[in-house]
Order: structure tokens, then C-alpha cells, then sequence
């Protein structure tokens, strides 16, 4: 629940991991294989004497410098910018409040995030059904929605889990005097299946 788009988030990690997985294969495949070896001992003059050749070839007016090595350089600023910005917009989206409301000409109405967070695990605190539970705020697309995460203990269904957790955002609901929107989401052991619910409007 933050700013990053999912799909761009999740095509970043598919094509380093790609990356890492060929690079990885292929040095331990020149390390274990004695013909692959061989042949690369072989080959590799021959291919850094092209590289060079390919370099050369393409010279940047009359700086001595090849434009190729310029372009490669310009690339990899431009790939860790983008890096930097992908890496900066992580965790974006979070919000210290939860409700705001110009009621009055006079004045407006405030409620502050850590109201909710800490009713809602005082309440789940003392639960037996629960290993730990946290509470936070994000603000998706102008809407303040409280993410309330639980682990349940094993052999406990998360679903009752999530039921319980619906019973304390009801009861912040009355005590706040409207309905918060929020994601719950139940995790568990590795017997137990994660349950997602959501009061999103």
C-alpha cells in the first residue's frame, strides 16, 4: 500500500533476478565444466581484442574517446537514477492521520492515526488466538485507510482471526462515530492460509 506501481515493482525484481540467475548459472558452469572452461581461455582474447576493435570503430569527434563507452556510461546513470527513485518512493503512502474534517468556520476535527493503532492493539493484545498484531495508516488515493496485520497462532483459522479483528474495527467505528475503511490481513504458520478482508468503500 504505497506509491509504487505493482507492476513495475514486480517487473524490476522478475528482471534482476533473471540477471542474477543467468550470471550465476554461467559461472558455475565455466567453473565445474572443464570443456566450457577450456573454451573460454580460448575465446576470450579473441573477444576482448573485438570489443576493443568495436570501440575504436566508433570514436567521439576527436576527443580520443569512444562514443559506445560514453553511451554504455550514460546508461548506467540513467539506470541508477532510476534506482534511486524506485528505492526513495518505498514506503510512501503512510499517514499520521486517519480523519480530518473542516466541521466549523471556526475550527476543524482531527484524528490522529495512533488513536486507532493503539486502541485496536490494546484490544488484540491480550488475545490468545493472536501472536502479534500491527496497526498502520495509508493514504490511498485521497482515502485514509487503516492496515491492521495479525499473525494467528497455529492451528487457529485465520478467518477467526479476521473475525475478531472485524468485532475491534467495529467497536473503534462506534467510538469514532463513522466507519474506517481497512484492509485486515491474517497470516499464519505453515499449516495456515493467509485470509485477506477489506472495508474499502
Amino acid at each position: 500500500m504505497n506509491t509504487t506501481n505493482r507492476g513495475l515493482n514486480r517487473a524490476i525484481i522478475f528482471i534482476i533476478g533473471l540477471l542474477l540467475l543467468i550470471i550465476g548459472a554461467a559461472t558455475i558452469v565455466l567453473a565445474v565444466v572443464p570443456s566450457v572452461t577450456s573454451a573460454w581461455k580460448s575465446n576470450a582474447p579473441t573477444v576482448s581484442k573485438n570489443v576493443d576493435g568495436a570501440f575504436a570503430a566508433a570514436p567521439l569527434l576527436t576527443t580520443g574517446a569512444s562514443w559506445l563507452a560514453v553511451a554504455a556510461l550514460a546508461l548506467l546513470l540513467l539506470l541508477v537514477i532510476l534506482l534511486l527513485v524506485f528505492i526513495i518512493r518505498q514506503g510512501n503512502g503512510h499517514t499520521s492521520e486517519l480523519f480530518s474534517d473542516q466541521t466549523t468556520e471556526h475550527g476543524s476535527t482531527i484524528v490522529k492515526s495512533t488513536v486507532a493503532k493503539d486502541a485496536l492493539e490494546q484490544a488484540l493484545a491480550d488475545r490468545d488466538d493472536i501472536v502479534a498484531a500491527n496497526v498502520s495508516t495509508y493514504d490511498v488515493n485521497g482515502t485514509n485507510v487503516l492496515k491492521v496485520s495479525a499473525t494467528a497462532r497455529r492451528g487457529v483459522s485465520p478467518k477467526d482471526v479476521a473475525n475478531t479483528i472485524e468485532s475491534a474495527l467495529t467497536a473503534l467505528d462506534l467510538l469514532l462515530g463513522f466507519q474506517v475503511p481497512a484492509l485486515v490481513q491474517v497470516s499464519g504458520g505453515l499449516r495456515a492460509r493467509a485470509a485477506k478482508t477489506t472495508r474499502l468503500q
